[in-house]
């Protein structure tokens, strides 16, 4: 469901755990610049058996391992797969962060692995996803640590290396390392209030055959990361012929994508959103797609671009709801042409209730295609009522005096689907928009220094519901 908006300046709030965690901001902004420093986009070219998602991914998890160590805490490296700091002993509580971070395109106004201030705003990528609030939990600990809050209970910080593909860390961490699942966690990685439902995200490979375009165009392959909407795309054109003209009528039909022509070559310029939403961006690779069908009249073409542009699937019946969630999404992140074939990866977003084989035979209907489902993970639904989320939700209320929001439903997937009683916490306020998955990735220092507190808070809370077995 949608958030009621309560949009403030400032959610701070003078209390018990700001206060307590004031002498650590100076220390925790210090090492937020050292880590946003990290370029931890995952790299296929540097895999090892001791970098499994490429150096910079390493490089940021062993940057934690070296960090939690100094702050006092264990340190376990999974084998590479994710840094876990731990302390205590007793049921388990614990918190998920990811250490890397979606690749970056040549559109950003500064650079995304130098740390720019600017005012409030600190730029980088992995600011707020997920670098600012995983730095800012560990700080949040570091300061309950040192006053003596870290008893009767086991308080795991496990950061994670590929998050952004899929979360195969943590399902090495659980499935392959062994390690026991917790008594309660969180991750902080999506929205405050809370986020007490996730939908079920699968990857779809829809394969089109479509030799009429091979006649026109060569052989690409495009996207980086199957959970943002390509926003750029290139055609080189086997055939020019009255191409200017094409051009100038495609762009007065369609003025959300912004074409470029040089010589035989035809780029489109579109926007980059987060997977979970497509609607709210403009896909590039879908418009070349419909470009060449709309001006060369191929048909299937313009069928696919109908399917997925909008990507809420109610074009072919596709929009499933239900009483947790209203939406479902189809996001395209990566496309590639060859041998006169289509291939579309989607990243299918689907509410609790509807099983993968409804929205693919919808979608292989309407476009005369054929789906493959390769692989995905189930809904996330934790009851209102329970310890975890009433827990959180008094955190929330007591350090911030919102109590207009509400516990949401979302279509983003967390690391709290890959544990058990988990759930995802903060770090974005009402009203916030930090640019995620975008160029020009950003985090308030203000809102950093403010959710070190705010975890704090959580951490205690959550330990006390521990330490009495509710």
């Amino acid at each position: 469901r949608q958030r009621q908006m309560c949009i403030r300046d400032s959610f701070y709030r003078e209390t018990t755990y700001r206060e307590l965690v004031k002498p650590y901001l100076d220390e925790a902004k210090k090492e937020l610049i050292n880590y946003l420093s990290i370029n931890s986009v995952y790299d296929e070219k540097t895999i090892t058996e001791k970098t499994p998602y490429g150096q910079g991914v390493e490089k940021a998890l062993t940057f934690l391992a070296d960090l939690g160590k100094r702050l006092g805490f264990n340190v376990d490296r999974v084998d590479h797969h994710c840094t876990e700091l731990s302390y205590g002993e007793g049921k388990l509580l614990d918190i998920y962060a990811h250490a890397d971070v979606v690749p970056v395109s040549e559109n950003w106004v500064h650079k995304p692995f130098e740390p720019t201030i600017e005012g409030d705003k600190i730029f980088a990528r992995g600011a707020c996803d997920d670098k600012g609030p995983g730095l800012a939990s560990l700080f949040a600990a570091k300061a309950l640590l040192d006053n003596n809050k870290l008893n009767g209970f086991k308080l795991r910080i496990i950061f994670g290396g590929d998050e952004e593909r899929g979360s195969s860390c943590l399902e090495y961490y659980f499935n392959e390392y062994k390690k026991e699942y917790p008594t309660y966690g969180f991750t902080p990685d999506a929205d405050f209030p809370m986020i007490y439902a996730e939908k079920s995200i699968h990857t779809v490979e829809l394969i089109k055959e479509c030799p009429k375009l091979a006649s026109l165009i060569e052989d690409f392959d495009f996207g980086k990361a199957t959970n943002i909407v390509l926003d750029e795309a290139t055609a080189i054109l086997k055939k020019v012929e009255n191409l200017e003209n094409k051009v100038k009528h495609y762009q007065e039909n369609h003025k959300d994508i912004n074409l470029v022509l040089n010589d035989n070559t035809l780029k489109f310029f579109g926007k980059s959103v987060h997977g979970a939403t497509p609607w709210l961006g403009v896909n590039a690779g879908l418009h070349l797609l419909n470009f060449f069908g709309e001006e060369y009249g191929i048909e299937e073409l313009c069928k696919l671009f109908i399917a997925l542009e909008k990507g809420d699937g109610k074009s072919f019946g596709g929009d499933f709801t239900s009483e947790t969630f209203d939406s479902t999404s189809y996001a395209i992140g990566k496309m590639n042409f060859k041998n006169n074939t289509i291939k579309l990866i989607i990243n299918l977003r689907l509410p609790e209730n509807v099983n993968i084989s409804e929205p693919i035979e919808k979608l292989e209907k309407f476009t005369s295609s054929k789906c493959n489902d390769l692989g995905g993970c189930d809904a996330l639904v934790i009851p209102l009522e329970s310890t975890l989320v009433q827990t959180l939700c008094n955190v929330y209320k007591e350090e911030t005096g919102d109590e207009i929001n509400k516990p949401l439903a979302i279509g983003g997937g967390t690391y709290a689907k890959e544990s058990k009683n988990s759930l995802a916490f903060g770090p974005t306020f009402p009203g916030r928009d930090f640019f995620i998955h975008q160029d020009d990735e950003y985090f308030f220092i203000s809102d950093f220094e403010n959710i070190i507190g705010i975890y704090a808070h959580a951490i205690d809370a959550l330990g006390k519901a521990l330490r009495e077995n509710k």
